[in-house]
């Protein structure tokens, strides 16, 4: 089983539980297939993803997913396949990500799961 770990770009990356439900452009996809693919598109991939956190959180995650829907918060993040400080590990790239109210703490499921939305995703070589 792959570990994934969220970056927001400030070197300390987070250890999640897992990455589920990609979705781009309204098709569900499994991410660790998305990720053996290698594919790239000629056109942007929109969509999101959900993470579920694990119980080290780092404090600019909680801060950046608490900000939901903010636009202000719109940044690139990086989903890291492995051991972050590896040079090997696959990056994938969620451009203009933001935490999307849309599964957000949600009761109903699992309280430590988020969705994030971006406007693109690269698998990073």
């Amino acid at each position: 089983m792959t570990t994934y770990h969220l970056d927001l770009g400030d070197s300390n990356a987070e250890a999640l539980d897992s990455v589920t439900k990609l979705t781009l452009t309204g098709s569900e996809l499994d991410f660790d297939a998305f990720l053996a693919s290698n594919s790239s598109a000629p056109v942007p991939l929109w969509g999101n993803v959900v993470l579920t956190r694990g119980d080290v959180r780092h404090p600019a995650t909680t801060t950046w997913v608490e900000d939901v829907e903010n636009t202000e918060t719109h940044q690139d993040v990086v989903l890291i396949a492995g051991d972050p400080s590896a040079p090997t590990a696959r990056r994938v790239r969620l451009a203009d990500a933001w935490a999307s109210a849309s599964y957000h703490l949600d009761e109903d499921d699992d309280p430590d799961a988020f969705v994030i939305t971006f406007a693109d995703i690269t698998i990073e070589k």
